[in-house]
């Protein structure tokens, strides 16, 4: 179910929510990928990329390969014949799914830059130590944030000393030919429907010892639960994990994302209280902040700078 209330309509009133949570003491932070645009694409550009990379190698397994959970979403019936030469679509009805998800890891591989871009850099100013249960599989969060803030991975991350391996190209390669499969120490969920099982892991009984703290606010930044085209949601296991800990231990939810109403009506829907959605871009509102909180270094947070942001924010998308 979505809703459409209780979503501001000027952008002040917008950022005073997000820049409220996030002045806030044992922030629990939950994020997906619209944290992370445009520093790593969105998924149909990656399902893009994915097959550009697949031709560029131009070694095509000669079988049929079955319609697994990871071809749905990483190489969507759809997008096999978007091409100007629709034959090329035929070729790629044989790759391994071990070759999807190794151009998958790649494609959202990012180098650690010196300064983090201010998607990452505005965690700078939340009080720490905040918990972030970040569902990207980049690892950048945790790199640029942690310490002094406690990164949680539930879906793990990729393994960034392979793909910065000088000779990862030849295990691509590898993969495309053979089906080759990266080692996965982490426990690394590719897209697909989550197990029934996976709310076992370490990282989710850490964070229901946190969210057991009292604290305000729960921030829940360009995350979808993995939204389908048909409505349903990948990461069940995950919304109703934190559904049931969210009506034990109670938190105003802030959900932060240019399209809030499907992931508001959710937790409205579940938990039966009042979600404050924003509309907002998170990397135009965390360039703002981070913008704000340059001029005026000696501020106490960014709370108390949201006219700034907004003004800022405003000058940025229009």
């Amino acid at each position: 179910m979505e809703t459409h209330r209780d979503i501001p309509t000027n952008t002040l009133d917008n950022v005073l929510l997000a820049a409220a949570a996030l002045s806030s003491s044992n922030l629990f932070v939950v994020s997906g990928a619209g944290l992370a645009i445009p520093v790593i694409p969105p998924m149909d550009v990656i399902v893009r990329l994915g097959i550009s990379a697949y031709h560029q190698i131009g070694s095509y397994p000669a079988r049929q390969a079955p319609q697994t959970e990871i071809r749905e979403r990483l190489l969507p019936p759809r997008s096999l014949f978007d091409h100007a030469e629709r034959w090329k679509g035929f070729l790629l009805c044989g790759v391994y799914d071990e070759a999807l998800a190794a151009f998958f890891q790649r494609h959202i591989y990012r180098p650690i830059e010196e300064s983090a871009p201010a998607n990452y850099r505005i965690f700078n100013f939340v009080p720490p130590p905040a918990v972030l249960f970040d569902f990207n599989t980049d690892a950048l969060l945790a790199n640029y944030c942690e310490p002094p803030h406690i990164v949680l991975n539930p879906h793990g991350a990729i393994e960034r000393r392979i793909i910065e391996h000088p000779e990862f190209e030849q295990f691509l390669r590898a993969a495309a030919e053979f089906g080759l499969a990266l080692p996965n120490s982490s426990g690394l969920w590719l897209p697909g429907p989550e197990l029934k099982t996976i709310t076992r892991r370490n990282e989710y009984k850490f964070a229901t010892e946190r969210l057991s703290r009292p604290a305000e606010f729960l921030l829940l930044i360009g995350y979808s639960f993995g939204r389908q085209p048909n409505g349903n949601i990948d990461d069940d296991e995950s919304f109703e994990f934190l559904g049931e800990l969210l009506k034990r231990f109670h938190r105003q939810i802030v959900v932060v994302d240019p399209c809030p109403e499907h992931v508001s009506g959710l937790f409205e829907d579940r938990l039966r209280q009042r979600i404050c959605a924003c509309k907002l871009y998170w990397n135009h509102f965390a360039e703002a902040g981070c913008l704000a909180m340059a001029e005026t270094p000696d501020a106490p947070n960014l709370f108390c700078l949201s006219r700034r942001i907004a003004q800022v924010y405003d000058e940025r998308t229009r």
